[in-house]
Order: C-alpha cells, then structure tokens, then sequence
C-alpha cells in the first residue's frame, strides 16, 4: 500500500484529539473488523479506527513526551498505522499494534535529538524486581499525595525511552504485563524488568521534590 488516499490523511490531521467526533456509521463494529475493511481499502472503516482511539493514544504521548509535542506525535502514530496496513499481524489486537507503534516513534524522536541525555538514578544491574503488591502504585503516589500530575509527567520525559512507553501503559494505564509484552513484542520477564527499573527512576528523579514537600 502506498501512503493512502488523501482524505484519509487528512482525516487523521483533522481529528480533534482528546475527544469523540460525531458518530460515524461504523461505531459497532470490532477494532478486528475495522482493521480487515481498512485493509481492504475502506477509509471510512479507518476513519473510526482513528476516532475510537486517538483520546487514549494521544493521552499515551503527552505522559511520554509532554503536551508540546503530544499532538504531532499522535498523527504521526496513525499515519504510520495507515501506511502499515499491510504489515499488520491479526494475532495481536490492533490496541497492541497501536502501543509497539508508539514506542517505535518515541524511540525514533528522541534518537534524531542529539539534545535528549538518558538518565539513570543507580547501576542497573544492582536493580531487582520488587514483589508487585509492594511497587503496584501510581508513580504520582510514589511522589507523595500533594504532587502535582505536571511533575510527574516531566519525570516521565527523563525516563530512558525505552522504559518509558512500558511504564506509562502499565502505571497511568492499567495494562496487564501481558498485554504489554505482546504490544511490544519484548518477553515478559524484560518488560516487568523495565518496569520495575523505570518506577526506580521515577522515585529518585522525584526524590527532592517529595522531601521538600515533607520538609515544608
């Protein structure tokens, strides 16, 4: 497939992100379905896609790489989704595809940014997974009741890219371990690994404001 058709493209450019547009005639029909008439060439069917799934896809950019560059990030996400039809594999649900896309376009802005430093709060290998009743938490509790979802998602930024897509599914959007493994094709032992890594981060790079906090 070729880059598609130009109302398609247009479409995506078009959608007001972070809430429903008018319903369409397509709203009942499985991601699944929606997918296969895309695929067949059915814009429209693609126009729902885009619809039932960018407020949750552009809440997933702006935790992982701020408001400013949240809606480009977005757009580009679907049209990648677009152009990708015909590499898609229906043994992951298209929610999955969404997710390893995304990941994809995190990692590829921040390495055309010679600007972007990783951070890292202690020697990985010194790192171990801690019992999930323990760490299972909101990385905005971990910084204290009174901290403010904007210091969160500026400690989320400094995260290294690839602990930070994991870490948002999981913590701000209630993804199974599982559903992340498989959206990103990585094992699972690798993923609660990253996990568990980047909620370690998180709680050193918002270490001083907790305890100013305390202090206060």
């Amino acid at each position: 497939m070729d880059d598609g058709p130009a109302d398609v493209e247009s479409t995506i450019a078009a959608f007001p992100i972070g809430r429903r547009a008018l319903e369409t005639s397509l709203p009942d029909l499985s991601d699944e379905d929606l997918i296969s008439r895309s695929r067949a060439g059915d814009a429209e069917a693609f126009g729902e896609f885009v619809q039932r799934h960018m407020p949750a896809v552009h809440r997933w950019m702006a935790r992982a790489v701020g408001e400013e560059d949240a809606d480009d990030m977005t757009q580009d996400v679907f049209l990648r989704a677009y152009r990708g039809l015909p590499r898609f594999r229906a043994q992951a649900p298209p929610r999955a595809w969404l997710a390893a896309i995304a990941d994809n376009a995190i990692k590829n802005k921040y390495r055309s940014r010679s600007r972007f430093r990783r951070i890292f709060a202690s020697d990985p290998s010194s790192e171990t997974l801690e019992d999930r009743a323990t760490i299972r938490s909101d990385p905005e509790e971990d910084a204290g009741v009174n901290e403010s979802r904007e210091s969160v998602h500026d400690a989320l930024k400094k995260l290294p890219i690839d602990f930070r897509l994991p870490v948002v599914l999981r913590d701000l959007e209630d993804w199974s371990y599982e559903e992340i493994a498989t959206s990103l094709d990585l094992p699972l032992g690798t993923v609660k690994s990253r996990i568990a890594r980047g909620r370690g981060q998180l709680r050193t790079i918002l270490a001083p404001l907790t305890q100013a906090r305390r202090n206060s």
